[in-house]
């Protein structure tokens, strides 16, 4: 079974469109995100009400860890790391 020309177009044209608006969504900051997701919510409850309000938590719970910068952000403390020197399965020097 052969697909014409054209619905391969759009095919792929849908499938790059996704691509890069899930690339956008990734790279974007977490209060652009917001900003998105609360502009989102304009739309008829219908289309919105389940996935909008998982995606805004989530958002959320991401922007109240922090940067990874410190504790808060779940980096491995000090103690819990090797020393900086040792490499895991190198030799000694």
């Amino acid at each position: 079974m052969s697909m014409s020309l054209a619905l391969q177009g759009v095919i792929v044209g849908v499938v790059v469109a996704a691509c890069a608006l899930y690339s956008l969504w990734r790279l974007a900051t977490l209060r652009l995100r917001l900003r998105v997701i609360d502009a989102l919510g304009s739309l008829p409850p219908a289309l919105t009400t389940p996935w909008l309000a998982a995606l805004k938590s989530r958002t959320l719970a991401q922007l109240a860890g922090g940067c990874a910068g410190c504790a808060a952000g779940g980096a491995p403390t000090r103690d819990a790391a090797a020393r900086p020197n040792q490499t895991p399965g190198a030799l000694r020097r």
